[in-house]
This record gives structure tokens, sequence and C-alpha cells, in this order.
């Protein structure tokens, strides 16, 4: 296979691409570059293949033509479209601006399949396997598994609990808190009699417990969905997921290296446990402790180009009067409509999956820190008020996913239209700065929103009591990019209705970080010919690409929140 010399592409691609397009931005010259390489190396194969293709008829009957000339009348009736003696000049509509190509890297793909590797270290010392009957397999050491807390129930870390079937078999565990980025809950699991210190029932009740694990019974076999976890007074919990290894780059468990002096202190997670100590094992006991295994997974994920397509015809009639009146190239303005419909398609998808994913961040921020991050500024209906749900993606699934308005902002006092306004930018500021610790590659560096926001934002750009660093600009119209707030680059989608008040802010990191990438494989491929039923000219746009959700987390990258405003809004 042929490496490619990514510099010598670069080189001979770049002139001809600023030339005709007038880009001088050194990334997009980057990636049009190994773009157009790709698709040079397939073009001629793929248009001299002499298989021909397929296109539907353009039959008289579905395909609008000229008409008969119609003068335009008054009470509402239009004209054929002829140039009549005339005052103005033509209009022709304008597209929407699209927002999704500015916020995701682009990354071109050479073929329409592709295959994405990761690796992960995992807290091991036995298998979690798929099959409950592979009697070889032995018990890790720790797991983590989607679980619903019974009606008033909690997990308290360091507490022992037991799952169980009906076959009697019984598993011992003991709580050692949340998952840092997906919420799940993490358990160890005891091996038949060993013996540890657990909670039985307060911090005050530390007692010793010897595990009554039954030999054999696996952790696939126990956290089947359904199966419940119980304590001493009854069930807590009923499993809602297979259980999985606990990544340790994601999850950090205290106590796995050595718990304590003794080492029978209780295993804590990623956060810090002000009533722990964190002390390691003292020498005699370090000499009789077995070392904790640690291990290692590889994964794959199939990337696999998909399609939009849309076709346009007209009239040689439409061809001829319209050029001759107008001098328009009524061919080359079909082309143009066609690549803004696909281009607005595209738009839209990657801006949905971006939302979706930062909504789903959300909510599992909310699960873990018990924190919701929505601002709202309706007092209509008392402190607490409704809920918003909307579309969260979570791996391959969009699941709606549903998160309180939060507690009301008081006005009153030194609170006032300025100050509540200034409040969007402080949750601004508070999302990127758990995009930042959630993601660990860095700051957020955009933010999408609608016209109200964007507004509200202009709004209060300059207030003066307690100011943002910003350069967001006042002057009307200019909404795309409006500026930016605390380093963070803001864009107005059109696409979103007034009183659609979603927030998204998220990260455009390097092409090997999390998140989403826009990898094409056709960017816009036209096709054109002469349609059998009309003999006049057809074209058809197909592009093909992959928007692809890389690394194990991508929605760390993105963190979408709602602002609930007044009724009668805060302009």
């Amino acid at each position: 296979m042929k490496l490619l010399n990514e510099a010598q592409i670069v080189q001979e691609w770049s002139p001809i691409i600023q030339e005709s397009t007038g880009v001088s931005d050194k990334g997009k010259l980057n990636w049009l570059s190994k773009y157009c390489h790709f698709h040079t190396l397939n073009e001629s194969s793929y248009l001299g293949a002499g298989a021909g293709f397929m296109y539907p008829q353009a039959s008289l009957q579905n395909v609008p033509g000229m008409g008969n000339v119609v003068a335009p009348q008054a009470f509402g009736n239009t004209g054929s479209g002829d140039k009549f003696p005339s005052l103005l000049p033509l209009a022709i509509q304008v597209g929407a601006r699209t927002v999704g190509f500015d916020i995701v890297p682009v990354i071109p793909m050479n073929g329409p399949t592709g295959v994405l590797t990761y690796m992960d270290y995992v807290y091991a010392g036995g298998k979690n396997p798929k099959d409950p009957a592979d009697a070889n397999a032995e018990n890790p050491i720790l797991i983590k598994a989607e679980v619903e807390l019974g009606s008033g129930s909690t997990f308290t870390v360091g507490q022992a609990y037991k799952i169980c079937k009906g076959s009697g078999a019984e598993l011992d565990i003991i709580y050692v808190g949340k998952s840092f980025i997906t919420g799940e809950a993490i358990f160890r699991v005891l091996k038949p009699g060993e013996k540890v210190k657990t909670l039985a029932g307060s911090p005050e009740e530390i007692t010793w417990v010897a595990s009554k694990s039954t030999a054999g019974f696996l952790v696939a076999e126990a956290f089947e969905d359904g199966n419940e976890i119980e304590d001493e007074s009854g069930v807590v919990a009923t499993v809602a997921s297979k259980p999985s290894l606990v990544k340790a780059l994601e999850d950090h468990i205290q106590g796995y290296t050595g718990a304590g002096k003794e080492d029978m202190d209780a295993w804590t997670g990623n956060f810090i446990n002000p009533t722990v100590s964190n002390a390691p094992m003292r020498r005699g006991i370090g000499e009789q402790t077995y070392y904790r295994t640690m291990g290692l997974e590889t994964f794959t994920k199939l990337i696999e180009a998909q399609t939009y397509q849309v076709a346009g015809a007209v009239t040689t009639e439409q061809i001829q009067d319209l050029n001759r009146q107008f001098g328009i190239d009524v061919v080359g303005m079909v082309e143009n409509n066609l690549v803004n419909e696909i281009s607005q398609s595209i738009n839209k998808h990657i801006l949905s999956t971006a939302f979706a994913l930062g909504w789903y961040n959300h909510y599992t921020f909310m699960n873990v820190e018990g924190q919701n991050m929505n601002l709202n500024l309706d007092n209509a209906e008392g402190s607490d008020k409704g809920s918003q749900t909307f579309i969260g993606k979570k791996g391959d699934e969009y699941i709606a996913y549903t998160i309180g308005n939060g507690k009301f902002i008081n006005v009153g006092g030194f609170e006032n239209l300025s100050t509540i306004q200034r409040r969007v930018q402080g949750k601004i500021l508070a999302a990127g700065n758990i995009i930042a610790q959630r993601g660990r590659r860095g700051a957020a560096n955009f933010v999408v929103t609608n016209l109200q926001i964007a507004t509200i934002l202009q709004d209060s750009a300059q207030f003066v009591f307690a100011p943002m660093a910003n350069t967001i600009n006042q002057s009307n119209g200019t909404l795309y990019p409006v500026g930016s707030i605390a380093g963070m680059a803001i864009y107005v989608d059109p696409n979103m209705e007034w009183n659609d008040t979603r927030v998204l802010v998220g990260r455009k990191g390097a092409d090997e970080e999390p998140g989403l990438k826009y990898m094409p494989y056709i960017m816009a491929e036209k096709s054109q010919t002469i349609a059998e039923g009309t003999m006049a000219p057809k074209i058809a746009i197909k592009s093909r690409y992959a928007l692809v959700e890389a690394g194990f987390h991508p929605e760390t990258m993105y963190f979408t929140f709602f602002v609930n405003v007044p009724e009668g809004g805060l302009i």
C-alpha cells in the first residue's frame, strides 16, 4: 500500500485551491488538498467504468416548465416569468448560513469505509465474560453497571450489598461510587470467603465481613437485567444494564493500589473523599498482599460513508428564454441550488448530533454530581417550574432525556434586566469549564445558539459591574459570528426558532481528539445527463460522508443547556 505524502499533496494542490476559491486558511487548505487528491485517484476509474448510470426519467408530466406566456395580473395572479418591461432586476433567493462546518474538524476519507481502533486500561483481576456459562472465567475485582434505585433508596460508599438470582446463588459487592463520565454505579466484587471491612449501616458502624459469594457465580450472570441488589433491610436497586470493566483513565479508584495502612479502608471513586486519609499500606501489610491486576482492552468501530443526493431538471425553453432575457445561466443556478440543498442537510445533521451529544453530557453530569445547569428565568409558576425534554445521543441511539428547569433566579434588590441577562454569560462560562474538566482535553472554543440568546449576549456585552472578557459586536445584524465570550466564538444558527433557547457549548479539537469528525468521501459530485423524456439537461448532486463520533466519550466535548425565559422575553 502506497503511503500518503501529505506535504507533497498540500504543496501540489494548495495553489490551485487558493486561486479558484480564495481559501487561505491553513487548516482548510490541508484537508481540501487531501480531499482533491483522493478524488483524483478514484475519478478516472469511476467515470470510465462504462457501466452507465440510472436516473429517474424526467417525463413531461413531472418537470415544471415555462408554460404558456401569461402576463402578471391583479388580485394575486402571477405571470409566467417572461421579461416584460420592468423597473427592478430579477431577485434570486439566498440560502441560510451553515454553522456545522465551522464547529467540527474535517478529515477526508480515501474510501467508503474505514475502521477506528480504541485502546483503554481497565481494572481487571479477572474477566467479565459475556457468556454466564463460561466455566473458566473468574470475576473481575471491579465492575460498573447501570442500576435503577428504588424509591427513597441510596447507595453508601463502603457498604456491603448482595445480588442474588432465583436459584439462591449470591454475589457480595461493595459500593465504590459513580463513574466520573457515565454515572454508572461502580462495585468491588468479593471472592468467596474474602474478609473485608465494610459499613454496617452508618459510617460509625464499621464491621468485619467474610464474603458469602457462591463459588462459580459469575458477574455476567449476577448482573442480568432485572436482578435485584439488596442490603440488610431489603431491595435497594434493580440492575438495568450488562456489567463492564471499569476504565482506569476515566475512573480512578482510590484503594486499588493500597487501601490505608492495613489495606482495609473503603475504596472510593474519582472525587476526593474528605473523610478518607488515602494512606498507603504499611511495609508488613505490603509484604503479605498480592498485587492487584490491571489489564488492556482494545476495540474497533466501523465507519461507513452515508449518502445525501438530489437531482434537478429544467426544460430547454427555460434555458433558452431565461438566458436571452435575463442573462442567467440556468444550469449553473440549478447546480448552486442543489449544492445548497445538500449543504443545508449536512449542516443540520452535524448540529443536531452535536446538540444531542451535549444534552446527554448534561444529563450524565447531573446524575454524577447532582447539578442542573439549566437557567430558569421565568417565575410564572413557582420557584421550580417544569422541565425540558430533548433528544440525547448515547452511543448509536437517540433517546429522550428530561432535565428540570432548575431554581428561579429571584428578581429583587440588585437584580434587574441587565444582571439577569449577565447570568446567561455565566452559564456559558460554566459549561465551558465543565467541558474542560470532563473532557480533559482543553477549553471549549465555540458556542451555538439562537437569535434571542445571541441578542441577550449582545445587550449585556458591556455590563460594567461584573464584566466578562468578550469581543461581542453590538452592531445590528452582525450575527455570524457575533464575536467571542471567554475565548469561545459565538455562532447563531438561523434554523433555530426565536423560542428555541438552547445553548450548545463545545470544543473543536485536533483530529486525534475525541468528538465529532466530518469525514467526506465524496464532498459533492455532479452528474449531468440529458433526460430521455424531454431532451433537457438533468443534474444530480451526491454527497457521501461519515460523521464520526470519535473516542470513548465524544459527548464530553459538548454541553447543551436550556434557558427558560419569561413569556415576554428578556429583550
